[in-house]
């Protein structure tokens, strides 16, 4: 992820206006394209990677917003007031001040920045954007690409009588990133959907001490279900843990191989390196092809059969949470009721068990977009039903509805998962599984 920045001679003149010194011609590239291409509609309508604007607005807007940007995941919510609120921070055009920006946003699981660019399709501005991409940049790429696009802005306003707006942005920004206390508070409140400095201190009081107690990267995890319902999900999760938590063990907590796949610093996405792991696992554990069914599974996970079965439960918690005890044990509230979602939420916290380490850890198990919990649903995908065995059992790649329903049967998951898997390989339109989603 690059910047190409032309600045524009003679934009200054006499002017100390910080956009007329900063005025360019900018385009961003990544991965070898070009996603500020665009038409021209006032001029000869020439196709061009460069937009005539100024660096000066764009840079405030990545300062101010760095730490929602880099830790704060996509939002799934339908909230009107949450989603203005998010994308003042994640799409560009926020940046405003008159300029055409593209319609692109970005948004971290943590591991990377995936960005989302979609075309313009009116013809009433100046330009009409053409590309659409949707791509994830590795944090370190991202963090480099704004780290220079501000530093080279900050330099063109060398001659600019006094310190603007963003030279005490930036230097808050980096100064917040040099100092380890300070980072991990920004950390939370961006995951939380909070500016820096606006979390209410209860809340943060609340998370910094569970934390110290359960692991950080833990309670990051769990900063991530949002502000509006983290505290109140996050104390029922540890209620039900202590009154009605079950024993398991977790057959995979310290298997090498599994520990070199993630750390083994090659570029991939979660669900990729958990599709592999899953795999690993079966192999390490002598599991046979096919169906892994509940009495074979609560043997792997030394507990008994009724613990996956459907449970009458009052009430559903939001989320899973285990807590590691010792022996690669762990406490866990599955936060589910019907049997499929039972044995879904058991594999997630066998592929946390690689994340989770030292006694009194907790294991989150979120809807959260992040590279953790993305890893631990691909996981227990592959894990319960391998996509070459679904595949070699269905004897197509193009199952019709009444097929992939006996494949759920037979695998002992639900048919969303089916779906999902078929979408995820390409066989079907993921437009049919939201309908399905709709429909359930």
């Amino acid at each position: 992820m690059q910047f190409e920045i032309n600045w524009i001679e003679g934009s200054n003149g006499t002017s100390t206006s910080a956009d007329l010194l900063t005025r360019c011609y900018l385009a961003l590239r990544v991965s070898g394209r070009q996603l500020f291409c665009h038409e021209d509609l006032l001029g000869d309508h020439q196709v061009k990677d460069a937009i005539g604007v100024s660096a000066y607005p764009l840079a405030v807007w990545f300062a101010a917003n760095w730490w929602r940007l880099r830790w704060e995941p996509g939002l799934a919510s339908d909230d009107a007031s949450a989603m203005h609120d998010w994308k003042m921070s994640h799409l560009l055009a926020a940046a405003g001040e008159g300029y055409a920006w593209p319609n692109l946003t970005f948004a971290s699981d943590g591991q990377s920045v995936q960005l989302n660019l979609k075309p313009s399709y009116e013809n009433t501005g100046s330009l009409r954007y053409l590309e659409r991409l949707e791509a994830w940049v590795p944090a370190e790429q991202y963090e480099s690409g704004v780290d220079e696009f501000i530093s080279r802005t900050l330099e063109q306003l060398n001659d600019y009588a006094g310190q603007t707006p963003l030279h005490q942005l930036w230097h808050t920004v980096l100064d917040e990133r040099a100092t380890p206390s300070l980072t991990l508070q920004r950390q939370l409140e961006a995951r939380l959907g909070y500016d820096p400095e606006e979390a209410p201190e209860s809340l943060m009081t609340l998370l910094l001490k569970l934390g110290a107690a359960h692991g950080e990267a833990a309670i990051q995890e769990l900063a991530c279900i949002g502000h509006k319902h983290a505290g109140k999900t996050i104390e029922e999760a540890e209620q039900s843990l202590a009154e009605a938590g079950e024993l398991i063990t977790l057959p995979i907590q310290n298997v090498r191989r599994l520990a070199e796949l993630l750390g083994d610093g090659q570029p991939g996405y979660p669900w990729e390196k958990a599709r592999d792991a899953a795999n690993e696992t079966r192999q390490h554990l002598g599991l046979n092809k096919g169906p892994l069914n509940n009495r074979k599974l609560s043997e792997l996970l030394e507990t008994s059969p009724r613990l996956l079965e459907h449970n009458q439960a009052a009430h559903r918690l939001p989320i899973g949470l285990g807590e590691i005890t010792d022996n690669g044990q762990a406490r866990v509230a599955l936060g589910k009721t019907r049997k499929d979602s039972r044995r879904f939420m058991t594999a997630r916290f066998i592929a946390d068990g690689v994340y989770g380490s030292g006694i009194g850890n907790w294991l989150p198990c979120t809807d959260a977009a992040t590279a953790r919990q993305k890893f631990q649903r691909a996981f227990a995908q592959e894990f319960l039903c391998p996509y070459n065995d679904l595949i070699e059992w269905m004897d197509t790649t193009y199952p019709d509805e009444e097929t992939m329903e006996a494949a759920a049967e037979h695998f002992e998951v639900s048919p969303l998962l089916i779906n999902t898997v078929m979408v995820n390989h390409g066989h079907i339109p993921q437009s049919e599984l939201e309908a399905f989603q709709q429909a359930v």
